[in-house]
């Protein structure tokens, strides 16, 4: 079995600053992020019923995404060479197979992901904190629910739009040329009743289905990416904070005695955010571990996905009711980009912060025994632990940031204006012909 987690406790001196588990208030994203997971069937269960319900759930899953994958496969070759109708249903594939890969990468991790989410459970969203750390972590979680609302209302707009068009489409229509959402190509009635009927449910359900699974991973790593970065924030906070025992104590004449006394009590606060500073660590080389080739796999599936979107909203003829729904498309994934990279970002930027709020503590004043020396010295340890900034990688390629944001967009607009070209010229040589 595979390392897990370490279980360290966060802690220092002060009793306000204690990490222990306390029920508080959860912001709206972690409930809807742990529905989203336990309708997949991959978040940890607490008895032997509820291991039956996860592997029932993920079984369900799995099925509802291969019958897709089959449905939509059936429907491209019948619908070759219709360029319109391959790249709509090529990005029908696309989100079947990615959601996929994602639930493949998890299962295969699945003991260090429950680990994580133990672990995160216990030490970042159940956890006693001062008022200052507590208005620090209220500033991630309005920012994680904003991203995740957004992002879930565009989701489900997209998967209502699948619904919408073929009952627009289907006024005025008798039973034999009803269409549903996606063709069957089979032959028999599906347009007579009540064969539409069960047959348009079914795929409706697989439809929601697909979008819970869609957002749900993105969601749950956009929670812990803000949820390390507001820790590695609040470290930060408690690190300059050591010089608050110096106003306490300015009453006192500075001598020796009292300066060695106040290295004393700065140095096991020290001892406390190094343990902090180093369970955070070991927690990101986790997330690394379980997340990079779904981090890989994002990076490329959001490139292509802008493309085919572009593609239809501006230069395939679309039904109305279909444009609105890839509208709600293209925001969700320009959203589902920024909040993928602005969180690994957030990442990047509070780990590396770390090292400028150790070097602004008191550790100057200190006196040159032993105490002081062992400060100094484990000060800037801290300092050059901290040059080397913690992030997620696309499978070891390059790491996650905004800068990937500006990347992605690049390349999905050099494979839109490519696809454009190729769509012109196969104009041309038609009307030529």
């Amino acid at each position: 079995m595979e390392k897990s987690v370490p279980e360290v406790k966060f802690t220092v001196s002060d009793s306000a600053h204690t990490l222990t588990s306390a029920s508080h208030k959860e912001d709206i994203s972690i409930p809807i992020t742990r529905v989203c997971l336990k309708v997949v069937g991959l978040w940890h269960a607490k008895d032997h019923v509820e291991q039956r319900h996860r592997k029932f759930m993920l079984f369900y899953t799995i099925y509802a995404m291969l019958y897709g994958v089959v449905l939509q496969t059936r429907d491209f070759y019948y619908s070759w060479p219709n360029l319109t109708d391959c790249v709509y249903i090529a990005c029908n594939i696309m989100y079947l197979m990615v959601v996929l890969f994602k639930i493949a990468v998890l299962y295969t991790h699945r003991v260090e992901f429950f680990d994580l989410i133990l672990f995160t459970q216990k030490n970042f969203w159940h956890s006693n904190y001062n008022l200052r750390e507590k208005l620090i972590l209220d500033e991630y979680k309005r920012l994680c629910a904003l991203f995740i609302v957004i992002l879930s209302f565009c989701t489900q707009g997209t998967c209502a739009g699948y619904m919408v068009t073929p009952i627009l489409g289907n006024i005025g229509k008798n039973e034999s040329e009803r269409i549903l959402p996606f063709n069957m190509w089979l032959d028999f009635p599906t347009g007579t009743s009540p064969y539409f009927e069960v047959l348009f449910l079914i795929q409706m359900l697989c439809v929601y289905h697909v979008g819970v699974c869609y957002i749900c991973f993105d969601n749950f790593l956009c929670i812990l990416n803000l949820h390390v970065a507001s820790q590695f924030q609040v470290l930060q906070y408690r690190l300059m904070n050591l010089t608050d025992i110096l106003e306490k104590e300015r009453h006192i004449r500075a001598s020796d005695e009292s300066l060695s006394r106040y290295a004393s009590t700065c140095y096991q606060k020290l001892r406390n955010c190094v343990k902090h500073h180093q369970a955070l660590m070991e927690y990101c080389r986790m997330l690394e571990k379980i997340f990079t080739l779904i981090v890989l796999g994002q990076v490329l599936f959001l490139a292509m996905i802008i493309c085919l979107v572009g593609y239809q909203i501006f230069l395939a003829e679309t039904p109305p009711s279909r444009s609105v729904s890839l509208v709600l498309t293209m925001a969700a994934t320009l959203c589902q980009l920024l909040m993928f990279t602005y969180s690994c970002d957030g990442l990047i930027r509070q780990s590396s912060n770390v090292g400028g709020a150790i070097f602004s503590a008191p550790w100057a004043i200190f006196p040159m025994d032993q105490i002081g020396k062992s400060l100094r010295k484990n000060t800037t340890i801290m300092i050059m632990r901290t040059t080397r900034s913690c992030c997620l990688t696309a499978s070891g390629f390059f790491p996650v940031s905004l800068e990937t944001s500006t990347a992605v967009l690049s390349t999905a607009m050099s494979y839109f204006t490519l696809l454009r070209q190729s769509t012109l010229d196969m104009g041309n040589a038609h009307l030529n012909s």
